[in-house]
């Protein structure tokens, strides 16, 4: 009923809405060619570009099993679309129409899928509904369950019946299994989350920047990512005070508005470069670098002694792991309760509660002891390298379900 009040409701937003208009656009002229005959085809549907880097590792993992299968990624936000649209795992890439009845049958007719991957989240009723219909395997991975999400209200039994008629479900934590137990689902398994392994994948990859290399050569470099207005207002304070000032700093704001840009830019008489305007400025004589650009941050956190992570002052705080993987400490804001890597970087010693100025500065000025600082950083790498192992499980129950 929501899908179908949306078609009506959504070119009248677009008017209005440059955002929902791009959706609407990207969604005009899907492709209608079907895959090739006789080729096995695997499906993934990601909500966003972050459910997308959970899901890679096992969609990689697929590709070098099945090297001739057919694999059909699909998004639903627009970002994510246009982030991975060119992406070389796979052999074609949209963007999910909505969910109807119609559209659910139209899609299943066109590409017939032999297995259905949904990461995480994003849950499309008549999708899952066709494809229960149609005896298509779903498998269900990276997933978390809470009390107080939807599925576990009275009014919503029969979306929850259609979710536990998958054919497996992962889970990231024991609380989640417990959850699907009490529902009476037999197929969970505790697999974990394969964003542990995608990031600790990254660590090993090379990057060649000679400009921030040689930023971040001669000093200790303190980098803040993804970070909104709510994290600057800790931050920026520190920066002027002086408690590092013989470290760098890198900014990576979350969202590119020039007004954020232009205060940190502006927050210290510092010299200060923006990366994308890196040619006129000395890297050695800056001390303090906004990352103005996209998908470079995962990389760049090896050059980093400390972490903060951005979001916790808002919705919810942005990936912990990244930084974790490096062997950095990291400190995020208090808003984090629907993330484990949160509880368990915190239980490990390796991760740090901030809820204001004052604990910032107080956690800054420990960390700025070597030894200290180190042996945070061993103890949330440490906790990453003990939660591998995700892709593997997930990757065999595709091999099952396809080689049966």
């Amino acid at each position: 009923m929501l899908s179908l009040l949306a078609q009506q409701v959504l070119p009248v937003i677009g008017w209005f809405n440059d955002k929902v208009s791009a959706w609407q656009k990207a969604r005009a002229h899907p492709p209608v060619d079907k895959p090739p005959s006789g080729k096995m085809v695997v499906w993934m549907h990601c909500s966003s570009l972050g459910e997308f880097e959970q899901g890679r590792p096992v969609w990689e993992g697929l590709r070098e099993r099945y090297p001739d299968a057919f694999l059909l990624l699909s998004f639903f936000s627009s970002s994510g679309y246009d982030r991975q649209k060119t992406n070389p795992t796979s052999d074609r890439v949209v963007l999910l129409p909505l969910d109807t009845p119609s559209n659910a049958r139209q899609w299943m007719d066109q590409y017939s899928p032999d297995l259905i991957l949904w990461v995480k989240y994003d849950f499309w009723f008549h999708y899952w509904i066709e494809a229960h219909r149609r005896q298509i395997p779903v498998l269900l991975f990276a997933a978390r369950f809470r009390k107080d999400q939807f599925l576990a209200k009275s009014w919503a039994t029969p979306f929850r019946e259609v979710i536990l008629q998958a054919h497996a479900i992962c889970v990231q934590d024991e609380a989640s299994l417990r959850i699907l137990e009490d529902w009476q689902y037999p197929r969970a398994v505790v697999a974990g989350d394969p964003r542990i392994d995608r990031v600790m994948a990254v660590t090993a990859e090379p990057m060649d920047d000679p400009w921030i290399e040689a930023f971040a050569s001669e000093q200790k470099v303190m980098i803040c990512g993804s970070v909104w207005d709510e994290d600057l207002d800790l931050l920026l304070p520190v920066l002027r005070s002086g408690l590092l000032s013989d470290w760098k700093w890198i900014f990576a704001p979350h969202d590119m508005a020039e007004t954020r840009i232009d205060r940190i830019l502006m927050a210290s008489a510092a010299p200060s470069t923006r990366y994308t305007k890196r040619e006129k400025a000395e890297p050695g004589a800056s001390r303090i670098l906004v990352l103005d650009t996209i998908g470079q941050l995962n990389k760049v956190y090896r050059y980093g002694a400390i972490a903060y992570v951005g979001g916790g002052f808002g919705r919810s705080v942005h990936n912990l792991l990244e930084p974790a993987a490096y062997g950095q400490p990291v400190l995020f804001g208090p808003h984090h309760q629907k993330f484990p890597e949160a509880i368990g970087l915190i239980r490990s010693g390796g991760g740090f509660e901030v809820n204001d100025g004052s604990e910032l500065e107080g956690l800054l000025a420990l960390l700025k002891g070597e030894a200290y600082r180190e042996s945070a950083g061993q103890a949330a790498r440490q906790w990453l390298a003990e939660h591998q192992g995700a892709t593997i499980q997930v990757l065999g129950i595709c091999q099952s379900i396809l080689d049966e």
